[in-house]
């Protein structure tokens, strides 16, 4: 099965970038390995966060690799993989403060602001 890697909400209302700084002591990776979702020979090369309504989704994608060059190498190639794996019962409070700093930028559809510099008047 193949997805495409990128953010959707049913109407894409809304649209943006996000940025986050790991943080040295709790991080996704040691949560992962912890839980038994991630072996010593795998790096987690992506991350995506889904909140509706009524529930929310974390998932991380993983890959084979010794070390970030050779995990950067192999996603350069012309098929890549990468191992899916869902984080159950882990809140967005939770996933948030898994991160040093994190930031999400987001404008309207169409304005695409993001990158832009803007006089705020302040």
């Amino acid at each position: 099965m193949s997805e495409i890697f990128d953010t959707s909400a049913q109407y894409n209302d809304w649209q943006g970038a996000v940025a986050a700084d790991n943080d040295v002591d709790a991080t996704i990776q040691a949560l992962l390995t912890d839980r038994g979702l991630k072996t010593d020979d795998e790096i987690v090369v992506g991350l995506t966060l889904y909140a509706g309504e009524t529930y929310s989704s974390i998932s991380a994608y993983l890959v084979k690799a010794q070390n970030y060059e050779e995990a950067k190498a192999h996603l350069a190639g012309s098929s890549p993989t990468a191992r899916k794996v869902e984080i159950d019962g882990l809140t967005i409070h939770e996933f948030v403060g898994l991160f040093k700093r994190f930031s999400v930028a987001m404008s309207w559809q169409g304005f695409d602001l993001v990158g832009k510099e803007l006089n705020t008047d302040q």
